[in-house]
């Protein structure tokens, strides 16, 4: 079969986030949009600084932060453009903030999209990420999707059930996605079920609210590789930690380099010059 130039664009686009190995760490800062300016991303400029020193394999940002921050860091750091969002007030329906035609204006590698599973709008979103994805296919545009059980039909404490996460990642592999961000699960054995049934599509881990210890982030992040995850796509995990750059190299060792968790809380701290909590 011959290529396509759609074809060789979004290869060459996936290349430059996953790189050599085919695994990723992402950074989101997508945060700012739903829920303002919490802990850890108050001052972009002295974030991006930090973070970009790391090398991670792509940062998601909303285009308001890509504009006035990523030129300085052109061709050093792929840019995710999440396209879609919730408000702290409008949720689980995600709002359109962004459009691939500006993604790739702002030279984006791929764009995000918001997916609330679970909810009584969940067929408008499902339409919505549908149309999206549409759009991106013609440009040769990989696309992310944050795909969450977590809408108002499900009870909290359901939202990281093995069987709801799978049906989260099942409606964006239906959909067409190249990378699909999910729930972890709680244990290896259950996100590997998670990996099965997004594959093809690379699956990655969402790291959720800021674990109690950088161990403990550490070590779902070395479950979630050893059952067979793509990478990771964080945010408040590395920068609400109180040494997000040195987090981030501990968390590349895991993901790049196989490290284990105790390699990898070495080298943070090595990094940080201090015990890491």
């Amino acid at each position: 079969m011959n290529p396509t130039f759609t074809g060789v664009g979004k290869t060459t686009r996936m290349k430059h986030i996953f790189g050599g190995d085919g695994k990723a760490v992402m950074v989101a800062i997508n945060h700012g949009l739903g829920c303002g300016p919490i802990s850890g991303i108050e001052n972009m400029d002295e974030l991006l600084k930090k973070l970009v020193g790391e090398k991670p394999d792509s940062l998601t940002l909303h285009k308001g932060i890509a504009l006035r921050y990523m030129e300085r860091f052109a061709g050093e750091v792929p840019l995710i453009l999440k396209c879609t969002n919730v408000t702290r007030f409008l949720t689980p329906e995600e709002t359109d903030i962004a459009q691939v035609e500006e993604a790739l204006t702002l030279g984006s590698d791929a764009i995000a999209l918001g997916l609330t599973l679970c909810s009584r709008v969940e067929g408008k979103e499902i339409e919505r990420a549908a149309s999206f994805i549409r759009t991106a296919e013609k440009y040769g545009m990989p696309t992310v999707t944050h795909s969450y059980p977590s809408g108002e039909l499900i009870a909290d404490s359901e939202r990281h059930n093995v069987e709801n996460v799978k049906y989260a990642v099942r409606v964006s592999l239906e959909l067409g996605v190249d990378i699909i961000k999910t729930f972890w699960t709680g244990s290896g054995k259950t996100f590997e079920e998670v990996v099965k049934v997004g594959e093809p599509a690379k699956v990655v881990i969402s790291g959720g609210p800021l674990c109690n210890t950088v161990r403990e982030c550490f070590d779902m992040t070395r479950q979630g590789m050893d059952a067979g995850a793509a990478g990771i796509t964080y945010g408040r995990n590395i920068w609400q930690s109180s040494h997000p750059a040195a987090v981030l190299r501990g968390l590349r060792a895991i993901v790049h380099d196989n490290a284990s968790v105790d390699a990898a809380i070495e080298i943070a701290e090595d990094s940080a010059g201090c015990h890491l909590e």
